[in-house]
C-alpha cells in the first residue's frame, strides 16, 4: 500500500472514530433526557390507584400457574408480576415503576431503531445525516405522547409494553442480521429474532404481528422497494413464523381459538357467542365489530392529532355499535379517512417513504386487536402502543426531512425537542391526575362514557371502598337501571348483588330484601343471591338460618366468593357472641386470601370485644396495612389507643382519618366524640356525637359514649350523670340498665 493510501485509510478511521465519539455522546445525553422526561412525566401516576389491575394480576401472578407449562396464557408478563409480588404485593408503586423503567426502555429502542434506519444502506447516502434528529424526535414523541398512558400507568398492561419491547427487539436483530457480513452472526441473529417473537407472544398474542411488521420495514428500508428481493425474505420469514407459532401457539390453546374464530367469522351477521376470549355481554355481530372499530381506529388517530387529556377515556364498554355503514354517519366518515391514508400510504410509497411506512406500520399493527379479534372489547387506547411507534417514525422521518437541514442545527434541534417534550409530557402529566384515587379514575370514565355500566359499578365500588355507601348506592343503581333496560345479564347481576352488599353494609334490610326479591325473580336465584340472603338474616338476627345458607352456598363458591361468605359466617358468629367460631372462620378467609382487610378486621374486632387488646391491636393494624382508609379500622385504631391510655393527641389522627371521607357508620364520629372529650373540646365533640346519632348511633348508646368518655379522663361526676341518663333511655337493655345501677350503687 502506498503512503498516500496508508494516510487516506488512516484519516478515514480517524474521521470514523471521531464520528463514532460523537454519536455515543448524542445516544447518552437522549437515553438520560428521554429517562428524565418520562419520570417526571408520570411521577403523579406511581402511588395511583389500581384499576382492574388487582383482579387480573391476581389470577395468574402465583407460583402454580407460571410452573404450569399448559398455562401458556401471557406467561412472560405474569412471571414479571410474580417478582413484583415477591417485592411487595400490595404497593401500587412496586407495580408502576417496573412499567415506567419497561416504557424507557422502549422509547430508546425506538430511538436505537429510528437511529439505525437512516444509517442503513439503502438509506445512508440520502438520509444519514438526518438519523440523530429523526431519532431524538421520534422517540421524544414516542415516550411522551399522552395515547400511550394506559399502556404504562394502567399495571396490567405492562402486557403489551412488555410485547412491544420483544418486538423492537425483534425488529433490530433482524435488522442486525440482514445487514452481517458474516453468515453465521447473520443466523444466530435471525435465531435471536424468532426467539424474541415468541417471548413477546408469551407476553401478549398481538406480538404476532412482528413477522408482518418485520418484513414491511424489510420491504421499505433494506430491500428497497425490490419484491424481487424480498420473495426470499418472505418465505423465510414464514418458515421462521410457522416454526415460532408451532412451539408456542400449543401452549396457548390457540388451535381452539383459531378455530373459533373462524367459525365467528363464518357467521358475519349472527351475535357473537360467549368465548374466553370476548369480552362480557357481547351484543354484536362479527360485521357490526368490524364497522365499528372503523370509527375506534377513527378516533385513536383524533387523539394522535389533539391529544386533549379530556378526550382520553380509560374505558368505554358500551359505546354505540355500528348497525350500518351510515348508522351512524362518522362510520362511513372513520372508513373513507381510513381508506384514503391507505391509498395514499400505498401510491406515495417512493415518494414519501417515510409517511408511507409509518401508515402502513400503524394500521398492520392494530389490525389484529382492532379488526380480526372481534368480539372483544371494542374501544382500549392501550392498543396504540406497537402501532404509533412506526407512525412517529415516519411522520417525524419525513417532517425532518422536509425542512431542509434546519434541524441539523443543534440549538434549533433542541428547541424543538425540548418544545415537544414540554408539550407532551404536560399533557401527559395532567392526563395522569386520573389515577389520583379510585373514585377519581372511574369518575372521569363515567362522566366520558355516560352509558358504561362496566364503569359505573367499578365507581360505585370505588365509593364503597372509600366508605361512601350512599354515593356508592346510586351509582350501582343507576348501573342495576341501564343493564336492566339493556338487558346485559352480567353486569345486572354485578349491579343488584353490589346494590344489596352496600344495603346491607348500611343496614337497610327493607331495601336490600327488595334486590334479593328481584334477583330470584329475574336471575332465577344463584349462589350470590343466597350470600345475600344469608346475610340479610345475619344481620336479622337469626343466626341459625344464616348459616345455614352460608354453608349451603360455600360449596358452589371460589376463589373470592369463598373468602367473602368465609368473613360473613365470621361476622354472624361473632354477632351471635360465638367469638370462637368467629375467629376459626376469619381464619379460613385469610387462608384463601391474605390480602382480604375485611377478615383481618373482623379478627381485630372480636379480639377488642373480648378485652384482648394486644391481638386486637395487631389485626387492626394488620387490616391498616392492606387498607389504609377503612374507616372503621381507623376508628378501632384510636379506640384502642386510648384504652392503652395513650394521649389522646396520638388517637386523633387515627379519629381524623377515620372521619375524612364522611362514612355513613357512626363508629367513627363517636370514636372523635370521645377524642375530643379527652382534649378538653367539649362542644366540638357534641357536634360528632350528633353526626353518629344521625347515622344509626342508637338512643341510649349516645350517652353511653359520653359516660365512657368520661371515665377515660377520670371525671367520675359527668361519668355518672351521662350513665343515668344512659339507663333512663327507652332502648337501653335491662341488662345494662342493672349494670349501671349497680355500679352507681357503688359510689
Amino acid at each position: 500500500m502506498s503512503k498516500s493510501k496508508r494516510k487516506s485509510t488512516a484519516a478515514e478511521a480517524q474521521r470514523a472514530a471521531e464520528e463514532a465519539k460523537h454519536d455515543n455522546r448524542g445516544h447518552y445525553a437522549a437515553f438520560i433526557f428521554l429517562a428524565v422526561s418520562i419520570f417526571l412525566a408520570y411521577i403523579n401516576s406511581l402511588n395511583g390507584t389500581w384499576a382492574l389491575d388487582d383482579t387480573a394480576i391476581g389470577k395468574y401472578a402465583n407460583i402454580e400457574s407460571n410452573l404450569n407449562l399448559r398455562l401458556g396464557y401471557r406467561k412472560i408478563a405474569y412471571l414479571s408480576f410474580l417478582l413484583n409480588k415477591w417485592i411487595n404485593p400490595f404497593s401500587a408503586v412496586n407495580y408502576r415503576l417496573t412499567n415506567i423503567i419497561l416504557h424507557t426502555a422502549n422509547a430508546f429502542l425506538v430511538y436505537w431503531i429510528a437511529f439505525v434506519t437512516l444509517r442503513l444502506p439503502q438509506m445512508k447516502e440520502r438520509f444519514g445525516r438526518y438519523s440523530y434528529p429523526v431519532a431524538l424526535i421520534t422517540a421524544t414523541v414516542f415516550a411522551l405522547h399522552p395515547v400511550n398512558i394506559n399502556a404504562v400507568a394502567y399495571i396490567v398492561q405492562r402486557m403489551t409494553s412488555l410485547a412491544t419491547l420483544f418486538v423492537f427487539l425483534a425488529l433490530l436483530s433482524y435488522v442486525y442480521g440482514r445487514t452481517a457480513a458474516n453468515g453465521l452472526r447473520a443466523a444466530a441473529l435471525y435465531c435471536a429474532s424468532a426467539f424474541f417473537v415468541f417471548l413477546g407472544i408469551f407476553s401478549k398474542e398481538n406480538a404476532v404481528m412482528a413477522l408482518p411488521l418485520i418484513l414491511l420495514y424489510d420491504y421499505f428500508f433494506i430491500s428497497g422497494f425490490s419484491i424481487k428481493g424480498l420473495t426470499r425474505r418472505i418465505a423465510a420469514g414464514l418458515a421462521a413464523g410457522v416454526l415460532v407459532l408451532a412451539v408456542s401457539l400449543p401452549f396457548l390453546n390457540a388451535f381452539k381459538v383459531a378455530g373459533d374464530l373462524f367459525g365467528v367469522f363464518l357467521r358475519m351477521n349472527q351475535q357473537i357467542p360467549p368465548n374466553g376470549w370476548t369480552a362480557v355481554d357481547v351484543y354484536w355481530t362479527p360485521l357490526q365489530h368490524i364497522m365499528t372499530e372503523f370509527r375506534v381506529v377513527g378516533r385513536y388517530l383524533l387523539l394522535l392529532l389533539l391529544p386533549l387529556p379530556d378526550l382520553f377515556v380509560f374505558d368505554r364498554w358500551g359505546m354505540r355499535v355500528s348497525a350500518g355503514m351510515a348508522e351512524p354517519l362518522s362510520t362511513l366518515f372513520s372508513f373513507l379517512v381510513i381508506a384514503g391514508l391507505l391509498t395514499f400510504s400505498v401510491l406515495r410509497a417512493k415518494k414519501m417513504p417515510f409517511a408511507s411506512f409509518g401508515l402502513l406500520w400503524y394500521f398492520t399493527a392494530i389490525s389484529l386487536e382492532s379488526f380480526f379479534a372481534v368480539g372483544s372489547d371494542l374501544y382500549f387506547e392501550h392498543r396504540n402502543y406497537l402501532p404509533v411507534a412506526g407512525l412517529f417514525l415516519g411522520i417525524s422521518a419525513e417532517a425532518v426531512v422536509l425542512t431542509r437541514d434546519a434541524l441539523l442545527n443543534r440549538k434549533t434541534l433542541g428547541a424543538v425537542v425540548l418544545g415537544a417534550a414540554l408539550l407532551l409530557g404536560g399533557l401527559t402529566f395532567t392526563r395522569n391526575y386520573v389515577w389520583k384515587d379510585s373514585v377519581t379514575l372511574w369518575g372521569d370514565t363515567v362522566r366520558k362514557s355516560p352509558e358504561n355500566v362496566r364503569a359505573m359499578i367499578a365507581l360505585g365500588n370505588a365509593y364503597v371502598k372509600s366508605a361512601d355507601l350512599a354515593s356508592a348506592a346510586v351509582h350501582f343503581d343507576k348501573a342495576l337501571t341501564l343493564s336492566s333496560s339493556e338487558k346485559r345479564v352480567k353486569y345486572f347481576h354485578d349491579a343488584a348483588y353490589s346494590l344489596g352488599m352496600v344495603d346491607l353494609f348500611r343496614g337497610d334490610l327493607v331495601q336490600a330484601k327488595k334486590v334479593i326479591d328481584l334477583m330470584e325473580e329475574k336471575l332465577a336465584g344463584g349462589y350470590t343471591t343466597g350470600i345475600l340472603k344469608g346475610y340479610y338474616h345475619s344481620l336479622s338476627g337469626d343466626t341459625k338460618t344464616a348459616i345455614t345458607l352460608f354453608d349451603q352456598v360455600l360449596g358452589q363458591t371460589a376463589g373470592l366468593d369463598s373468602v367473602i361468605v368465609y368473613t360473613l359466617l365470621g361476622d354472624t358468629y361473632r354477632r351471635a357472641g360465638d367469638a370462637d367460631k368467629a375467629l376459626e372462620n376469619y381464619r379460613k378467609a385469610t387462608d384463601l386470601d391474605p390480602s382480604f382487610s375485611a377478615a383481618y378486621y373482623g379478627m381485630g374486632d372480636t379480639y377488642f370485644t373480648l378485652r384482648d387488646i394486644k391481638n386486637a391491636e395487631i389485626y387492626i393494624s394488620r387490616t391498616l396495612s392492606l387498607d389504609p382508609s377503612n374507616p372503621l379500622a381507623l376508628a378501632e385504631m384510636a379506640d384502642i389507643l386510648l384504652i392503652k391510655k395513650e394521649p389522646a393527641e396520638k388517637a386523633k389522627p387515627y379519629a381524623d382519618r377515620a372521619v375524612s371521607s364522611a362514612p355513613s357508620f357512626y363508629q367513627p364520629y363517636a370514636t372523635m366524640g370521645t377524642v375530643l372529650i379527652l382534649m378538653d373540646r367539649e362542644e366540638a365533640a357534641e357536634e360528632y356525637f350528633i353526626k353518629a346519632r344521625e347515622r344509626g348511633l342508637r338512643g341510649y348508646m349516645l350517652p353511653f359514649s359520653k359516660a365512657r368518655a368520661y371515665l377515660m379522663k377520670g371525671d367520675a361526676k359527668k361519668a355518672a350523670l351521662f350513665l343515668r341518663e344512659t339507663a333512663a333511655a327507652e332502648d337501653a337493655p335491662e341488662s345494662l340498665r342493672s349494670m349501671i345501677k349497680k355500679e352507681l350503687g357503688k359510689q
